[in-house]
């Protein structure tokens, strides 16, 4: 199932692909009453390559948006770019069905810390995107998101549309975001201006972002002062665990790199032989 998803992508036939179980996710996550919602559809969505899933990126996952009330709730949705702006695929690397399969075990590891709660099975959904600039990613679920939300007949009170459009915060790297800011990615700083107003304003497409923290932080901060970006601790080993790490540790035939991954992920890597001809 997940080659077919990759395919889709890759042949220009979709720009989004959600796993089979998604609209179940979607359909728990939202509080509704005879049919119409009640609350607004929130996604925290866990954007990376995922070459391999690390113990960062699962901290990441299981983190709570500090702004949300006792009551509120959050799907987590990790989602595999195709196209990176920084990163494309290298000879050795994961392909992306893999990096889905180990997507898929990393929600199964976090899979008590993700839930909403214990009646239900899960909250996690997958998906695939091809498109490497977050306002883009914004763009196109918020619309994919709507979409299936009308999919499953679930009606909007009149004059609440707005009210109940998903909302999504985006959870990334330190690194990550000091290239959402970067000039270079965009055809101008005006440009990116304008598109990172309307990404991060409630008047816009009302994201929020959720950094893990590191020292030195410079990017604007009007957008902090605002509440759009928060910064957490997500552990003092988590924050140095890296997938760059990982790969180029089991290319040296080194074992310390299993510290950094779940037991399920480690085992997937040795199992496919990952990263290095000779792994175990």
């Amino acid at each position: 199932m997940h080659s077919v998803y990759c395919r889709d992508l890759q042949q220009g036939r979709s720009t989004l692909e959600l796993g089979p179980h998604a609209s179940r996710v979607l359909a728990i996550s939202t509080r509704t009453v005879y049919g119409e919602i009640l609350s607004a559809l929130r996604v925290s969505v866990l954007d990376s390559s995922f070459n391999p899933p690390t113990l960062a990126h699962l901290a990441l996952a299981k983190s709570r948006p500090p702004y949300l009330q006792k009551a509120q709730q959050t799907t987590e949705l990790l989602l595999l770019s195709v196209r990176n702006a920084e990163k494309s695929l290298m000879p050795g690397d994961a392909t992306y069905v893999q990096r889905l399969e180990m997507m898929y075990l990393l929600s199964l590891d976090g899979r008590h810390g993700l839930l909403i709660s214990a009646d239900i099975n899960d909250n996690v959904a997958i998906a695939i995107i091809d498109q490497p600039i977050f306002v883009g990613k914004s763009t196109i679920l918020h619309s994919f998101l709507r979409s299936r939300l009308a999919s499953l007949h679930l009606s909007l009170s009149a004059g609440t549309e707005a009210i109940h459009r998903p909302k999504l915060t985006f959870l990334m790297g330190f690194d990550t975001l000091v290239r959402l800011f970067s000039p270079k990615y965009y055809a101008s700083e005006e440009e990116m201006t304008g598109l990172l107003q309307d990404f991060l304003s409630p008047e816009g497409q009302d994201c929020r972002i959720i950094c893990a923290r590191r020292v030195n932080v410079t990017i604007d901060e009007a957008f902090i002062d605002r509440d759009r970006i928060h910064f957490l601790n997500i552990g003092e080993d988590e924050q140095s665990f890296s997938s760059t790490d990982v790969r180029a540790t089991v290319a040296a035939g080194m074992d310390n790199w299993r510290r950094q991954v779940t037991d399920h992920i480690a085992d997937y890597i040795i199992e496919n032989r990952l990263y290095a001809s000779n792994a175990m």
